[in-house]
């Protein structure tokens, strides 16, 4: 605060010489075109840091930072920074991202098989954020070549949707509900519309580290983990899915977005009600 004073009365005194005043923005970065299939490509020496920018409009974007030598998790450290530059989010694993003011967790657990350089490291951006700043840092000893690319996502976001679960007599004794927690802070609602005393089970695919929970009714005090099975509906429950947190979101799933295909699915869940 001690330092905008500052700046404003030195404004003060500069614009009394009638000197103009240039506030000092944003670093700008190689700019970025969404959806072009090229991308922009730039080479950075060992520890060094490059600044993209793009312009996210009426669409959610998916930003894809590729590593065309990659051997290994955490060989780039990705940060998105807002129109303001605030950071907004940040990664350096495949799986996930989030929020900027959350360290990044230990991801020991992911397989060699989920390592490939045809997977980027990804983050989501919602539809009308603006002008956009990526930071991309390389990890390494050694030089890295890196393309970014930025494309248009699907942005499907659960309201109150109704679950109906499986017919009260016939074969099908259950009916499963997918989605997939893409964005920082999303929370995806449903609301249960069949019979009493039928059957909720929650899951996620397993080493996805999303980290999402399930609560119903509002009953926040004792949310539903992935792997639960057995939880008692009735008629007109509220169904509400989350990430633990607000703080970390996935970047894919074909359950959601068909054009899907570009990456390791992260961030999906499901919901299965069984007849009782």
């Amino acid at each position: 605060m001690k330092r905008i004073g500052l700046l404003l009365l030195a404004a003060g005194v500069l614009a009394a010489c009638n000197l103009t005043v240039v506030v000092p923005g944003p670093v700008p970065g190689l700019p970025v075109i969404v959806d072009d299939g090229d991308g922009v490509q730039a080479v950075l020496p060992a520890g060094a840091k490059k600044r993209f920018e793009l312009t996210v409009a009426d669409r959610p974007v998916r930003v894809d930072v590729y590593h065309d030598e990659a051997a290994a998790e955490k060989e780039l450290y990705v940060k998105v920074f807002d129109k303001d530059d605030q950071p907004y989010a940040h990664t350096d694993v495949r799986s996930f991202f989030q929020d900027a003011s959350v360290d990044l967790a230990s991801l020991a657990a992911v397989g060699a098989q989920d390592v490939a350089v045809s997977f980027p490291y990804s983050v989501n951006l919602p539809a009308n954020m603006g002008k956009v700043y990526v930071e991309v840092t390389n990890q390494t000893a050694a030089g890295a070549t890196v393309t970014v690319k930025a494309v248009t996502r699907n942005e499907v976001l659960r309201d109150g949707v109704a679950l109906d679960g499986p017919p009260a007599s016939g074969p099908e004794t259950s009916k499963t509900y997918g989605g997939a927690l893409l964005f920082l802070g999303q929370q995806d609602t449903y609301v249960y519309n069949g019979p009493d005393n039928y059957l909720l089970a929650f899951a996620t695919p397993p080493g996805d580290y999303v980290h999402a929970e399930l609560i119903l009714n509002g009953n926040t005090g004792s949310p539903i983990i992935p792997g639960t099975s057995g939880i008692q509906l009735f008629h007109g429950d509220q169904i509400e899915v989350r990430s633990q947190g607000f703080e970390r979101a996935g970047f894919c799933s074909t359950s959601v977005d068909s054009a899907c295909t570009d990456g390791i699915e992260s961030g999906e869940y499901s919901i299965t009600i069984t007849r009782n």
